[in-house]
């Protein structure tokens, strides 16, 4: 995966955590702080459950491949951002 897609994935990852906090609780996000609810709630392989009313049809659905969703490098963005939300962080910088 190059610099480049990491940077976007990561900037789309934060993206969407910023539109659940700013709708939601992390709490109520992951349910109780589960990783793989928080994996699954930024919808980044495509969000797997009913769209919550706050979500616009065209969002959450899928940005990235399998190839990409099996790497090192999203579970690297990824537990990053659940580790800072899950420490009570309420928005996060997009990467530019």
């Amino acid at each position: 995966m190059t610099q480049n897609r990491k940077k976007q994935i990561k900037t789309e990852a934060q993206k969407r955590l910023n539109q659940w906090l700013k709708h939601s609780t992390f709490n109520k996000m992951t349910v109780q702080g589960s990783y793989i609810r928080f994996n699954m709630a930024l919808g980044l392989n495509g969000y797997p459950f009913v769209k919550e009313k706050w979500m616009g049809k065209d969002e959450f659905n899928s940005f990235i491949n399998d190839r990409e969703f099996d790497s090192i490098e999203y579970d690297e963005i990824v537990n990053d951002l659940f580790y800072l939300a899950q420490s009570g962080k309420t928005h996060f910088e997009i990467d530019a």
